[in-house]
């Protein structure tokens, strides 16, 4: 499917709208995912920046989301750890990706491999969307005849990388899932542009005592892959 990205800054805060979440709520949830790597150290074990990465940005993804009360709620699915929100049909969760993360022209794959509770899940997206007619499809909608379905809730991926001060994400919504990769998306939104201007995208994070730190998260061009 090849499904373009949106990046336009107007259009990605409208879309996320529809979904249910803001650009300032994902990109809490990715400082906080920066923030357990780089809390990391030479001592840790050598899996420990990947883990903290994925616990943080979850924990949090799941601290600002549900306490609104507009009905996400905590899943525990297949050990997948996720907000979902039944009305909307859908579910999110965070997850490691490479250097393909918010760069049009590639994609973004999992840092490690997944197993079969990724494949299922991402076959449940190719059954939602894999298959629309092009002008449903081009105004994001799925079927009622499907969305219907028992159990049926469209998986949406904060995909996070992160190497060193480079830091790139997208919510995106994967539909083919191959050796434990992603192959093709049904939607890509992009939160964080490859921009080599020297700014850097400022989230505030919340700390537990109640109090605000800044978390910067600079945006840098990436080299041809």
């Amino acid at each position: 499917m090849n499904a373009l990205p949106l990046i336009n800054p107007v259009e990605v805060r409208n879309r996320l709208e529809q979904l249910g979440v803001t650009k300032e709520q994902l990109l809490e949830v990715v400082a906080a995912a920066v923030g357990g790597r780089n809390n990391c150290t030479s001592f840790d074990p050598r899996s420990a920046p990947g883990w903290s990465s994925w616990r943080e940005g979850n924990r949090r993804l799941r601290e600002i989301l549900i306490p609104l009360g507009i009905g996400w709620e905590l899943d525990e699915t297949d050990g997948i750890p996720s907000v979902i929100h039944r009305e909307r049909k859908m579910k999110i969760t965070m997850c490691n990706t490479d250097a393909g993360t918010g760069l049009k022209d590639y994609h973004p794959q999992q840092t490690s491999k997944k197993g079969a509770a990724t494949e299922e899940i991402v076959s449940v997206n190719q059954s939602l969307f894999g298959e629309v007619m092009d002008s449903a499809l081009l105004q994001n909608i799925v079927p009622l005849s499907r969305m219907n379905q028992p159990g049926f809730l469209a998986c949406w991926y904060l995909c996070v990388y992160c190497d060193g001060d480079e830091v790139r994400a997208e919510l995106s919504c994967p539909i083919v899932c191959e050796d434990g990769y992603f192959k093709d998306f049904h939607e890509r939104i992009f939160l964080t542009l490859d921009e080599d201007d020297g700014s850097g995208i400022k989230v505030r994070k919340q700390e537990p005592d109640g109090g605000d730190a800044g978390f910067e998260i600079p945006v840098k061009r990436k080299k041809a892959l």
